[in-house]
């Protein structure tokens, strides 16, 4: 074989760090971030600022923001969003509703709205199926006074269609799907539960009791029984008002054994056996932990903690609290790990006029290494495909 034709072959089999001895330039991680206070989405970009020689345009950066929003001069708050699995666009949950809120579609490329649904009061937290699917968004509820059970919006994707509304309880947040696409999950801050949804019925088929020292399953009531509109009693337990552990998140482990609940209020991570529905553990944290993400290896559990503006990262092995770093601003808030379980990105919401702030998170070196400022009130994120 003539060395050119050794040499074409290689280059098409051989990856270039190989080829060239060093490392190939990196595509940048990229995840959006909600801007709450500015009904802006920003589309960062992070370039680790290492390998041999200082990379250049290296460090995080806002490439683009998108104004998202129905009514120009309200407030329309942005809270969760999800990209598409195609990373062609993203969806945006706006919760301040007059009185119900939005799902809203978004282009990633032109940055035109293409979809819009109306969902229940306050939808916040939204996660997507694997395959592209359905969309779940929790109707937060939280500007309703009476604190009627409130729901989880299932929609159609493709035709921006709500299809399914299953009524969970008081004031639902941390919409997660497992990784295995069945089951999707979330916590109920005013009735301290974790709550199961099966993903192809659309049907709630479990809950959790999240308090301390009466950890377990509970009945779950018969949704014919109770009204769609209001439900103020013959909920039984599920209707029980309390708000001792206050959920925040409900988040599946990388291989879906396990569900990881923050207990706001209590300071408190609830681990429970997705199986067999039964708690394995819980151990105190720093105070208010808010959201949750698993890194993809299974290894780290990273945890924003909202009072101190802080990010703590956990070795799920053992429950060791390997670090908790300060925040650049107060408030901490989303948390998303990129794909190769190497970077945390965690929102930081401010105070007052502050812009919202990313900081991004080394987990292998458990130190802050860059940030980046985007609007006001930084929220939601999500990583891109």
């Amino acid at each position: 074989m003539g060395l050119s034709r050794l040499a074409l072959l290689t280059s098409l089999f051989l990856p270039a760090s190989v080829l060239s001895g060093e490392a190939a330039a990196q595509a940048p991680y990229r995840l959006l971030a909600t801007a709450e206070s500015d009904d802006q989405v920003a589309l960062i970009e992070f370039t680790p600022c290492t390998g041999p020689g200082v990379p250049a345009g290296c460090g995080a950066r806002v490439a683009r923001t998108y104004d998202v929003g129905v009514w120009a001069p309200e407030t329309e708050g942005p809270h969760g969003v999800v990209p598409s699995p195609d990373g062609r666009s993203f969806f945006v949950s706006l919760a301040h509703g007059q009185p119900f809120g939005f799902l809203q579609k978004v282009d990633l490329e032109s940055g035109t709205a293409s979809g819009l649904v109306t969902l229940g009061m306050f939808p916040a937290t939204v996660d997507i199926a694997r395959n592209g699917g359905f969309l779940w968004v929790v109707n937060f509820n939280f500007e309703d006074p009476t604190m009627a059970p409130s729901s989880v919006s299932v929609v159609d994707a493709a035709t921006m269609a709500e299809v399914a509304r299953t009524t969970t309880c008081r004031m639902p947040h941390g919409s997660r799907i497992n990784p295995q696409g069945t089951r999707h999950y979330s916590g109920c801050m005013m009735n301290d539960l974790l709550v199961e949804i099966d993903t192809r019925t659309f049907a709630g088929t479990r809950a959790f009791t999240l308090v301390a020292g009466k950890e377990g399953g509970v009945p779950w009531p018969t949704f014919a029984e109770v009204s769609h509109e209001g439900m103020h009693g013959g909920m039984g337990e599920m209707g029980d008002m309390s708000n001792v552990c206050s959920p925040t998140w409900a988040q599946p482990s990388a291989d879906g054994s396990r569900i990881f609940v923050a207990c706001n209020k209590s300071a408190e991570i609830v681990e429970v056996d997705a199986e067999a529905w039964t708690l394995v553990r819980r151990w105190k944290t720093p105070p208010a932990p808010y959201n949750l993400a698993v890194t993809p290896d299974g290894k780290l559990l990273v945890v924003t903690q909202k009072g101190p503006g802080t990010v703590s990262i956990w070795r799920l092995v053992d429950g060791l609290l390997l670090a908790d770093i300060p925040g650049t601003r107060k408030v901490a808030s989303g948390v998303a790990v990129s794909a190769d379980s190497r970077y945390a990105f965690a929102t930081l919401e401010g105070v007052g006029g502050e812009p919202g702030t990313i900081d991004v998170i080394d987990l292998r070196k458990f130190t802050k290494v860059a940030s980046v400022e985007i609007g006001k009130q930084a929220g939601g994120i999500a990583m891109l495909p």
